[in-house]
Parts: C-alpha cells; sequence; structure tokens
C-alpha cells in the first residue's frame, strides 16, 4: 500500500530496458475517472530529475 513518505517506481518498464525513476511520494488523492471508477493519484518527485508528476498508484510500486 502506498503511503506519504514512501520511495516508488513504476511498474513498467521502457522499451530500453531501464525501469522507471525512483520517487518520493508527497501527496495522494482519491478521483472518479469518467467511466465512474474510483481510484488514486499520487504526486511524486522524482530528486533525479528535480521534478514533480501526477501518476495513477496502480501504476506505481513501493520500493522502500
Amino acid at each position: 500500500m502506498i503511503k506519504v513518505g514512501n520511495m516508488v517506481q513504476s511498474k513498467y518498464v521502457l522499451s530500453s530496458g531501464k525501469e522507471g525513476n525512483l520517487g518520493l511520494v508527497m501527496e495522494m488523492r482519491n478521483t472518479v475517472n469518467h467511466g465512474g471508477e474510483v481510484g488514486a493519484v499520487v504526486h511524486v518527485y522524482y530528486p533525479k530529475t528535480r521534478t514533480f508528476g501526477w501518476v495513477v498508484a496502480k501504476d506505481m510500486k513501493v520500493v522502500a
């Protein structure tokens, strides 16, 4: 289960075979998409690139 403060990484692998960058969970929000499904999005800070981004929680795995 993802919580604020966790280190996360994408479950997907890039076409080059590399795994996604590690990121720190800053914030979580529950959302409802156009199909009416409830899900969670996560605001992640990526230290390597010094950027923030919103990602779907089910597409991430907890690393630490």
